[in-house]
Parts: structure tokens; sequence; C-alpha cells
């Protein structure tokens, strides 16, 4: 297995094209493959980086035999994407600026060894911004 290559793909359910503006517009990833009209775009954080980071039509999910979708109406949070950064502050202000809507301003949580905050996409999903250091 190649862990520490792992990429997030996020199954969007809703609205392709406001979680491609979302990604694009607000959190500033580059797309490399695909486009707002789906189903599937692979971003990046920089144009001589490889892909970290995908949006799939969750619809599509369909072609892969024995998927089946859960219910969503009672499933709670099972996963947070945990985006490390070197300046939690500044992408905070960056992101909040941009329109994302957070759920709470940077906290500092001891017990863990770090600052963190968290943020939801239009699908629901939720994601940890962390600066890991105190």
């Amino acid at each position: 297995m190649k862990f520490n290559e792992t990429t997030i793909r996020i199954l969007v359910r809703k609205n392709y094209g406001e979680c491609y503006d979302f990604y694009t517009e607000k959190i500033g990833l580059i797309p490399v493959w695909g486009d707002r009209s789906g189903p599937y775009t692979s971003f990046t954080v920089s144009p001589d980086l490889p892909p970290c980071f995908a949006i799939f039509g969750g619809s599509a999910m369909s072609l892969f035999p024995g998927y089946s979708q859960p219910d969503t109406d009672k499933q709670p949070d099972t996963i947070a994407a945990v985006i490390p950064t070197l300046n939690l502050d500044a992408d905070y202000q960056r992101l909040k600026a941009a329109g994302v809507d957070f759920l709470n301003e940077p906290q500092t949580i001891e017990a863990w060894g770090m600052r963190c905050t968290y943020f939801r996409d239009p699908e629901g999903n939720l994601f940890e911004l962390n600066d890991g250091d105190i």
C-alpha cells in the first residue's frame, strides 16, 4: 500500500458545479483534469505538483459492481479531511474572506497539541485545518 500517496476524493451527491466552484474559487485549488460539468475533476495546489484532491459525481459510483449508497438521512459524520497548514490564522482569514463558513474560530486544543478549526463544503463534508503546533 502507498498510504502516503493517498488522495481525498469527495463523492458529490447534490450540486457538482457548486462544489467545483467552492474548491476552485473559495479554497483556491487548480483543476488538473475535468471541469465544472463533472462527473470527475482532480485538483492540485500548484501547477508543478501532482493532483492531491478530487470530486466525483456520486451517481457514477453505480458503475462499481456491489456499491450501494448508505442511508444519508441518518448517517453522522464518519470522516474529517485534515488539511495541515503552516499559518492557521492566515489561512482561516483568507478562506473566511473567500466565503468559507467555519464552524468556529481557530481553537487551541492543548490535549491534542494543536490549533484547529473546522468547515464544511457545499455537500456537508467536514474539513479540519490544523497547525499541529501550539
